[in-house]
This record gives structure tokens, C-alpha cells and sequence, in this order.
């Protein structure tokens, strides 16, 4: 009998969707479902960088917006310019739940990349954000679904970058 592969993935922190009209879907989160206040941003060069698809350097942009219930984080990503696998997503399945950004129990991004790639399961796309980097892996064929790997700065101190706007009104504390 063979052993079961050592675990991988071991929380989730966020789900996302990717739209058309990322206004629309964020006033719809907090009409509907209540959720928010949303944190907006605009990542695109020259603040995101390290851009690859399919390990192909690449640039593309993207407008997303951030909202939290308790721990648990919601993202809606509305793609911009250029090649980005939200743009192939909303071409082959029109909008929806695009992908989950889990935990792993690597020591660092790099090793969970290496492990999922070992497994089958190389990055289908990558960048890095004002210091954070974010890698999401080619899962979707075995698990139905793409996984989002993140690595956020860890010196003291550190928080979020400020959005750009919030929707509909600032939180009375800000996150981290």
C-alpha cells in the first residue's frame, strides 16, 4: 500500500470571482449579502511587477477589491489589459468563483510552488505586489478549481498597502 502524499494545503483564507464590472459586483456583495465595506485597488504596472503566465513574462493589470468577515477574506478581481488566466476564465465560463487562497505547510511560497509542481500542478500565473508576491497554481483540472498561493512581508510593522477608494464607507479600523 502506498503512503499517502505528506499534507500540502492546511487552511483557506480567501475565495475570489472574477467579473465584468467589479463596481456593480461589490455594491451586489453589500446589498445583497452584506458584506463589506470593499477595499479598491488598481494593480498594474509599475507597482506589480514580476509578471509571468505560464512562466511567459507578461504584462497585465487587473482591478480588485478586498472585503472581510471575521478572519475570512472575499476578493473580486475585475481583469484589465493583457493575458491574465481571470481574462481566460471569463472567456471560457463567463463571471464566477475563479479561485482559493490557501495556507500551506511549506517553509516558504517557493517551496509550496516547487511541492505542487512536483505534484502536476506548475504556476499558471505570478506577480508581485508593492512587496507581496501571489502565485496561483494550475489545479483546476484535478481539483476543479485554481489555488492561490501568497507571500506577504513579514518585518515588523508591516500592513497593506492603503486602497485606493472604499466601498461603500472606510472601516472604523483599518486592517493589516
Amino acid at each position: 500500500m502506498m503512503d499517502p502524499p505528506k499534507g500540502l494545503v492546511n487552511g483557506i483564507e480567501q475565495v475570489c470571482v472574477v467579473v465584468n464590472d467589479l463596481d456593480q459586483t461589490i455594491e451586489n456583495f453589500v446589498e445583497k449579502a452584506g458584506i463589506g465595506p470593499w477595499a479598491v485597488y488598481t494593480y498594474a504596472p509599475p507597482d506589480l511587477t514580476n509578471m509571468k503566465v505560464r512562466g511567459k513574462e507578461v504584462a497585465y493589470g487587473m482591478r480588485l477589491a478586498l472585503a472581510w468577515t471575521g478572519s475570512f477574506m472575499w476578493e473580486v478581481i475585475q481583469p484589465l489589459e493583457g493575458p491574465s488566466i481571470y481574462r481566460e476564465f471569463l472567456d471560457r465560463y463567463g463571471e464566477g468563483m475563479h479561485h482559493v487562497l490557501v495556507r500551506h505547510t511549506c517553509d516558504s511560497m517557493a517551496d509550496a510552488i516547487a511541492e505542487f509542481e512536483r505534484r502536476g500542478c506548475p504556476p499558471c500565473m505570478e506577480g508581485s505586489y508593492k512587496g507581496t508576491n501571489f502565485a496561483y497554481v494550475e489545479t483546476d483540472g484535478p481539483l476543479k478549481m485554481i489555488l492561490e498561493l501568497v507571500e506577504r512581508p513579514t518585518y515588523p510593522g508591516y500592513r497593506r498597502p492603503d486602497p485606493e477608494r472604499w466601498y461603500p464607507y472606510a472601516p472604523e479600523v483599518p486592517f493589516t
